[in-house]
């Protein structure tokens, strides 16, 4: 093709169907894009990224089509908030979203729909410290909508964008977000609400944020390693497919149990992906690698997505707030008795004369503490000796 005039190529670069995975593996996923668009035009011709998001999961209703999804996706729960208004008026069939109806057909091959007037969109990103900022295993399993104080979606979205356009501009002949706006309040897919939020920076491409935003991963300051986490039967396959790929021998990889296995894991990954980062290789193996940042010691000054949250919320176990609630109870119990019985000498007679609390005021420390407050001829009152 080179050589032909007036032709240039369009590529869509999403996010949204990989793998659930950590932000680390996002990041340099996107800055790994401009070594591809480069490759793409050294070959080509003009390469226009015709279509990007900063969606890291499939969870937009209706994003592979109207009450349908991909089969296996979303691959994580996602979150839900109340269906909008139609934007082209309430007399379209079935608006607004019936709230006590359920998932309504007719469906494709994948479910994605509105569900008690619930519409889906994407999920949040937790805090990198309560979050394993490392690995980010625990994001699978983190709760789609983040609890207050935890969510990290603001950090993550906009240090994504900046590396993205970073990788778009510095390389290619254009980019295109998609979409300009949406109408569900899903910023990851539109342009307008990602630009209110601040995730998508104004100005100048030649911002110093844009321009060293993939400093770290093009420096190659990340290391590929196994994941201890991960099953020994996964970390084989993965070893498996790596040197498989390579046309090397895997023989000796069944006989590979326990930290040797998961240290072999670690030279193969690490050896894979950056050797084929450049064409889109990521560090996720089915599971069986994480991606790690090489000597850094990851303090209070490492999280900087606490800027976003000025309410951190502290977990306190259930039956230690019962036993603060119980042990409070008490001791104003106790104290608001102590003054009724020094300060009302009506509510003192009340309590001296009551036959169900007779063994309580005919004790010892019952007189020592309250035997001096009985008035002048109330002593033995209703049997009870104040000797």
């Amino acid at each position: 093709m080179k050589g032909c005039p007036d032709r240039a190529l369009d590529t869509h670069i999403y996010q949204a169907w990989m793998d659930p995975s950590s932000r680390l593996t996002f990041y340099n996923n996107a800055c790994a894009q401009k070594q591809q668009i480069a490759l793409m035009e050294r070959e080509f011709g003009p390469v226009i990224v015709g279509e990007w998001s900063l969606a890291t999961d499939n969870c937009a209703m209706w994003l592979n089509g109207f009450n349908d999804n991909l089969p296996g996706f979303p691959r994580s729960p996602c979150k839900y908030i109340p269906c909008s208004l139609p934007y082209m008026g309430s007399d379209q069939p079935g608006t607004p979203v019936d709230s006590g109806a359920a998932l309504q057909g007719p469906y494709g091959t994948g479910i994605s729909g509105p569900s008690f007037g619930l519409c889906p969109v994407d999920r949040d990103w937790m805090t990198e410290r309560y979050n394993n900022a490392e690995g980010g295993s625990s994001w699978v399993s983190s709760p789609p909508e983040a609890p207050r104080g935890r969510d990290g979606t603001d950090e993550v979205m906009s240090l994504l964008a900046l590396k993205k356009i970073s990788a778009f501009s510095g390389i290619g002949h254009g980019f295109y977000f998609w979409n300009f706006r949406t109408d569900l309040y899903n910023p990851q897919w539109s342009y307008l609400l990602a630009l209110k939020r601040g995730w998508i920076p104004k100005g100048d491409l030649n911002d110093d944020r844009i321009m060293n935003s993939c400093h770290r991963e093009d420096v190659g300051a990340f290391v590929c390693e196994a994941n201890r986490e991960a099953p020994e039967e996964a970390v084989k396959n993965g070893i498996s497919y790596a040197l498989g790929e390579e046309k090397k021998d895997a023989a000796h990889v069944d006989r590979l149990t326990g930290e040797p296995l998961y240290s072999e894991g670690d030279t193969v990954f690490d050896a894979f992906w950056k050797s084929h980062r450049a064409t889109g290789a990521t560090c996720d193996f089915g599971g069986a690698a994480v991606l790690k940042e090489e000597n850094v010691t990851h303090t209070d000054d490492y999280y900087s997505d606490d800027y976003y949250n000025a309410v951190e919320v502290k977990t306190v176990a259930t039956w230690k707030i019962v036993l603060l609630v119980v042990i409070g109870t008490l001791v104003g119990s106790l104290t608001g008795f102590s003054l009724a019985m020094k300060l009302s000498p009506k509510f003192s007679r009340k309590v001296r004369s009551s036959t169900m609390l007779r063994p309580v005021t005919s004790s010892g420390i019952f007189r020592q503490s309250f035997g001096n407050l009985l008035e002048p001829g109330l002593q033995g009152y209703a049997g009870i000796s104040m000797d």
